[in-house]
């Protein structure tokens, strides 16, 4: 075997080839800082659950405020995404705000993921000292305000009644979502939440009282 020379030794990629899976590792990632919050969050806990040790983390990933902005889109792409898809998928308005907030509360209910939500209740406390992450979420609570409102302004189901302020009616029930994560977060049970949603809704959609019948004397 002839021996290589120093020149194409030279040209050989430094540094060991990616082996991990990226989605996987950022999925890892989404679950420590959803559990242990942003400042709690230690670079070693990043790296033991993500598999990977710390020149591949920088080298794939940048530093823990780069991988922490990564994480959150990852989760909003995922576990965020399943409240919404439930709400797309029904037709009749007043049932796909039901399916939104019985979503949401089994996601932040989920026993095998920390309680909340990472954008709710761990990324909105760290934007208090990051401006920047302060306007990404800015951003992602209206392009999932205008996706509400959108969906209740198509009126799938013919025999619903129109929506009049389909905009105003999404930014109220994305934010029962949020007080449905926050407090998850803080303990609440399935029975709180649900009583919390099921107020909500009859202010969403009251329900016509019916007059009681006068009967001739």
């Amino acid at each position: 075997m002839v021996p290589k020379s120093r020149e194409e030794i030279g040209k050989r990629p430094r540094g060991r080839p990616r082996s991990f899976d990226r989605d996987e590792a950022l999925d890892a990632a989404v679950l420590v800082f959803w559990d242990k919050g942003y400042d709690g969050s230690s670079v070693e806990d990043l790296t033991h659950a993500m598999g990977i040790n710390r020149p591949s983390l920088y080298a794939s990933f940048g530093n823990k405020r780069d991988l922490f902005m990564q994480a959150i889109d990852r989760y909003a792409a995922t576990h965020g995404n399943r409240a919404f898809s439930a709400f797309r998928l029904e037709p009749d308005n007043r049932k796909a705000i039901e399916r939104f907030f019985d979503a949401s509360i089994d996601c932040a209910l989920a026993e095998d993921t920390p309680r909340g939500c990472l954008i709710n209740t761990v990324a909105t406390e760290a934007a208090e000292s990051d401006a920047e992450l302060r306007d990404k979420l800015a951003g992602m609570f209206t392009q999932t305000d205008a996706a509400i409102a959108r969906r209740l302004a198509a009126n799938h189901d013919a025999d619903a009644s129109p929506i009049h302020d389909p905009e105003g009616l999404a930014r109220m029930a994305h934010s029962v979502t949020h007080s449905i994560m926050t407090r998850a977060r803080a303990g609440a049970s399935r029975t709180e939440l649900s009583h919390i949603a099921d107020a909500f809704m009859a202010v969403l959609f009251p329900q016509p009282q019916e007059r009681p019948i006068r009967r001739r004397p």
